[in-house]
């Protein structure tokens, strides 16, 4: 009889302690992937270098970017400056839209304004170009510069 007891009681404490690991396993699963991801306007800032240049599908990077030296940094009062050969120093304002990923450039320089939808991986952002078909078929690929 008694060890039909032990037996129970071992049941019970084992039930108990998978529904505590269940419980504990659905929070721990539920914190995570309720986790919002941080704003498009906070993840644009910082020094980003220019990896890749696309026209069409096509690799123009050499173009675009010969010395393998441009980059461009978003400063956190909403004015960027960027600089590389062959396009110089440039300035302006830059606005984000949270909601849709869209980053619009006001540059300093004439004719220069342009908006993107920008894309994160870690530290690695691709844009691509909207509102006119060439600027659509155009994609940059930046990394974050450490």
């Amino acid at each position: 009889m008694a060890s039909r007891t032990i037996a129970t009681q071992m049941k019970i404490k084992v039930k108990t302690m998978n529904n505590k690991l269940t419980i504990l396993l659905l929070t721990t699963i539920l914190t995570t992937s309720c986790k919002q991801p941080e704003n498009f306007d906070n993840q644009i800032i910082g020094t980003w270098s220019l990896e890749k240049v696309y026209e069409y599908g096509n690799d123009v990077t050499e173009k675009h970017n010969p010395k393998d030296e441009r980059w461009i940094e978003f400063k956190s009062n909403g004015s960027f400056v960027s600089d590389g050969e062959p396009f110089g120093r440039n300035t302006g304002r830059w606005t984000a839209d949270n909601d849709n990923l869209v980053l619009n450039i006001d540059s300093d320089v004439d004719d220069d304004d342009s908006e993107w939808k920008v894309t994160f991986d870690n530290d690695q952002s691709t844009w691509t170009g909207i509102g006119h078909p060439r600027k659509e078929n155009t994609k940059l690929i930046h990394k974050r510069k450490k």
